[in-house]
Parts: C-alpha cells; sequence; structure tokens
C-alpha cells in the first residue's frame, strides 16, 4: 500500500517483555464468556417475542484440529491479507503509511480532527505473526503493561483472546489475538470509544476474513496449547441454551412497527410473520449483550436505541429467518462492525467471517462452523440485516427482497 503522511502516535509498548505471574485471563474483568452468537440472538429474542426459528443451529461446537505450527511464509501472507479496507474503519478514517515485515505489519489509522481542535486521533496497530506462541505473547504484553501502570477497562471480546488497557496518560491499548496473530492498537487520548471499538473490529475482521479464505488451513488450524507452569489458562465456551420450541409461546411483540415494515411479507410465495423490541428488553447480561452494550454506548446512545425486528415462515417450511438491526442516528457500517464484534464475543471457535457477494448484493458471510445456517450481512443505510439460511439461492432471493 503506498506510503501516507503518518502524524504522530503513541508509540507501542513493547510486547515481549516477561514479568512472572500472569494473571487469570477467565476473569469476567477481561472476558464475556457465554452460549453462541446463535443462542445469543435467538434466545435472547425469543424470551421477548417468541420467535419461530426453524432449524437453526443453537449450539456451537468447538470442533478445532489438533495444534500446528505456522511456517513464517504462512503466517507472513495471512498477516499482510489482514489489512482493512478503509471502509470498514470510522467515517473519515483513513490506513496511513503502513509498513510490512516478515513477521507481521504495522500501520496507524488516523481520524479526523474534532471541530475546532487540531489534534489528530490516531491509533497505532501492530500485527504480529506468533502461531502457538500468541497466547504466552499475550499475557507477557499485559504483565509489561500492567507493571508500566496501566490499568484494565472494560472492553467488548475480540478474536479468541483480547483485554483492554489504559496508561497513566489516558492513552488506550487493545490486545487481541486470533488465528495465530496477536494485534495490538495503541490509541491517543483523542479517540473515542466508539471509534476506537469500530477500528479494532475492523482489524478483527480482516484476520477473520483472511484466515477464512486461506486454503491450506496451516494457519486457520492453529490452538493454543494446553496451558502450563504460570501461563493462564483460556477460557472455556459457554453453555448452550436449549433450543426453544417449534413455535411461538406468547404474544408476538411490534414495538418497532417501522423496521418490521421493511421485511419481506413473503417470500417464494410463503407469508412470513414478523416481530420486533428495542434493547430495552432484548439486550440482557450474556456476552453478546455486554459487548453491543459497550459498543451502544460508545455511540452516544442507550438500549432504547438499538431496535431488532424478525420475519419468518410461522409453518417452518422455508429454511430461511431475515432479521433487521437499527441504532437510531448510528450509520449501517458502524452498527454492522458493533453487532458482529458482539457476535464474536460470544461465539465458539469456529466462528469466521468473510466479504462476499450473494444475489449481487455486497455481504459479510457468517459462517458459525456448525454446519448450520450462513447468515449474510447486508447494510442499506442505518439498517443492518441478517440473512440466515443453508440454502444460497433462498439467501439470494430473501436479499433481492430487501431496500
Amino acid at each position: 500500500m503506498p506510503s501516507r503522511q503518518t502524524p504522530n502516535v503513541v508509540a507501542s509498548p513493547d510486547p515481549a517483555k516477561a514479568i512472572p505471574a500472569p494473571p487469570d485471563l477467565t476473569n469476567d474483568e477481561y472476558f464475556y464468556d457465554g452460549p453462541s452468537r446463535r443462542t445469543v440472538t435467538i434466545v435472547a429474542i425469543v424470551a421477548v417475542l417468541a420467535l419461530l426459528v426453524s432449524g437453526a443451529a443453537l449450539a456451537l461446537t468447538a470442533l478445532r484440529p489438533a495444534s500446528t505450527s505456522a511456517t513464517t511464509d504462512s503466517c507472513r501472507s495471512l498477516a499482510w491479507a489482514s489489512l482493512p479496507d478503509d471502509s470498514t474503519l470510522p467515517a473519515g478514517w483513513i490506513l496511513a503509511g503502513s509498513g510490512f515485515y516478515s513477521d507481521g505489519y504495522s500501520t496507524s489509522v488516523v481520524g479526523p480532527a474534532a471541530s475546532g481542535s487540531t489534534d489528530v486521533p490516531s491509533i497505532y496497530v501492530r500485527l504480529n505473526c506468533l502461531g502457538t506462541d500468541d497466547h504466552l505473547a499475550l499475557t507477557r504484553s499485559h504483565d509489561a503493561a500492567v507493571a508500566a501502570g496501566s490499568t484494565v477497562v472494560a472492553f467488548a471480546k475480540l478474536g479468541d483472546e483480547s483485554f483492554a488497557l489504559q496508561d497513566p496518560t489516558g492513552g488506550t491499548t487493545i490486545y487481541f489475538r486470533r488465528s495465530g496473530i496477536v494485534a495490538y492498537l495503541v490509541a491517543s487520548t483523542t479517540v473515542t470509544p466508539a471509534d476506537l471499538q469500530q477500528s479494532s473490529t475492523a482489524f478483527d475482521l480482516a484476520i477473520a476474513a483472511a484466515t477464512a479464505s486461506n486454503g491450506s488451513g496451516i494457519i486457520a488450524g492453529i490452538t493454543t496449547p494446553a496451558p502450563g507452569g504460570t501461563l493462564a489458562p483460556l477460557p472455556s465456551a459457554g453453555a448452550a441454551t436449549p433450543a426453544p420450541s417449534d413455535g411461538p409461546t406468547s404474544t408476538p411483540s411490534h414495538l418497532v412497527p417501522a423496521l418490521e415494515a421493511i421485511l419481506p411479507k413473503s417470500v417464494n410465495g410463503t407469508a412470513f410473520t414478523s416481530q420486533s423490541t428495542n434493547g430495552t428488553t432484548a439486550i440482557s447480561t450474556d456476552a453478546a449483550s455486554v459487548a453491543l452494550a459497550a459498543s451502544i454506548k460508545g455511540f452516544g446512545k442507550t438500549p432504547a436505541d438499538f431496535q431488532v425486528a424478525e420475519s419468518y415462515d410461522a409453518t417452518g417450511s422455508l429454511d430461511l429467518e431475515i432479521l433487521a438491526f437499527r441504532i437510531v442516528g448510528v450509520d449501517g457500517i458502524p452498527a454492522r462492525q458493533a453487532i458482529i464484534a458482539s457476535w464474536m464475543a460470544a461465539a465458539a471457535s469456529g466462528m469466521t467471517t468473510s466479504p462476499t457477494t450473494v444475489g449481487g448484493r455486497s455481504v459479510i458471510a457468517v459462517n458459525y462452523g456448525d454446519g448450520g445456517p450462513i447468515d449474510s450481512i447486508y447494510v442499506h443505510g442505518q439498517d443492518v440485516f441478517d440473512v440466515s439460511t443453508s440454502d444460497p439461492t433462498l439467501a439470494a432471493t430473501a436479499l433481492n427482497l430487501l431496500p
């Protein structure tokens, strides 16, 4: 990528310093464990709306292959392919001054200065290829930063493992690992929580997409070795929530009729039923909800500003569910980032995302690795649509019925 002028950024921490007695990274202070994205999304709304979800795979099984060491070439290729597009960053933000190395790359993302200010918000980013040493490197990075005076701050979980620290000057650093790559983002004090959340998610999604498209499977198959000595254990996936019964069990809710109105009333001649609610009732205390609530707060919004509607076949004859999400006053791109990030916070390790085209629509495909439906995430204006089905033809048909 051509180099652009790079503004002053916060110096990156040294992730190699080792300090004894690593923390228990499974503590909720660092991670939000919970059921899978599909369980969280469907069960949380079913509890309020009694939604019908026929054929949905409600529990994800973490089927990970044996530990594999990444070769230098494969890891470098994965890292270099994990550079996000400017369109996935916050509005007005760009990538600047990228440098590519044998073990990954570094770059900066910079945003527009606030009105009346000359301070340009910036985030220094570094991706390192570490293979099966990713967990150890992340732990040591945490200890080095804490020893230097940094403190833990709440932040939505990213990748396979993550945490956020604030240094004594007020700057925040996000650390996460995915597929053998360790990433850290060092934000200046002028970066808002919402912009840092979206920027971090953009890099996480870029790594996930690169991993999904890696045909060799060398990186995708990496797992963290069993912890030993003083190394903190990895968080386990949350227990799956039982699937709801086949059919509504209470009166449907219609709290957001305007959002319901834009969903299809029928698909391939089959009548669809719609329901809706808002975040006041839909957002709970599960992992995905906690992550989503953090993003909503970062946008300067409240749970009441989050809206969700569903359109489905009440007879269960079609393998199709269509969801619409809206965070009032927030553009669909950052809203999509926040929603997918919340799913990642609760999903098992098999979840992958990748940009693709379905039915002529540009979407992000979300695959949970469980053999169940694939979710096609489509954005129109401030609305985010989730078309979930195992049938690609049906997905294309449904997407073309949306705005």
